[in-house]
């Protein structure tokens, strides 16, 4: 067997999304929609997954505004916010979640909700999409440490085996909501 198939065989995952929120699912829809041949796990310290969705909008999830601009955002280069913006809407932003199934509507002042004005509504539709996808979902499992290894990375977890992957996005939120597991943790 060459090193390469050895290699490949030792790994978890083509790629280790470190966090299962609303930004490390899509993360991982978008990355196995671009390459469907790659197995994708997302881990997460929380036990339960999505509960900041759950909570966002008053429990209705404000997925976006029909306008946002790098000043709506706090922390980090405008820049940078700027260039993330130019490449994801809000109009695409809007589209993705009416392709998972969420119709949205806009009120008054610009924002944008799902129909059913449930929170809910947005994490099935995210839940789905990545079990369509074969995307393993891991919760439960708080990343400690990430060191790079000969073929990726080695992802350490608290209370769990370590587990390999050739890439890995980190997608672990600020410190917003701490009961929620938006600890700043990542940082």
């Amino acid at each position: 067997m060459s090193t390469a198939s050895q290699s490949a065989r030792t790994l978890d995952a083509d790629l280790i999304v470190i966090g299962a929120g609303a930004a490390g699912l899509a993360t991982a829809i978008f990355a196995v929609r671009a390459a469907p041949s790659l197995r994708v796990r997302c881990v997460d310290g929380a036990r339960t997954i999505g509960a900041k969705i759950l909570v966002s909008g008053g429990s209705r999830c404000n997925v976006t505004n029909r306008i946002v601009t790098e000043r709506d955002f706090w922390g980090g280069s405008l820049r940078v916010v700027r260039h993330v913006l130019r490449a994801f809407p809000a109009p695409r932003a809007a589209e993705f979640f009416s392709q998972l199934g969420v119709a949205l509507h806009e009120e008054e002042d610009g924002k944008l909700f799902p129909d059913t004005n449930r929170s809910r509504t947005v994490l099935d539709a995210l839940m789905r999409e990545a079990a369509r996808l074969g995307i393993a979902i891991a919760p439960g499992q708080r990343v400690v440490d990430v060191r790079p290894a000969a073929d990726g990375f080695e992802v350490l977890i608290d209370g769990a085996p370590a587990r390999r992957a050739r890439r890995i996005v980190l997608a672990t939120g600020g410190r917003s909501l701490p009961k929620t597991g938006s600890d700043g943790f990542g940082y």
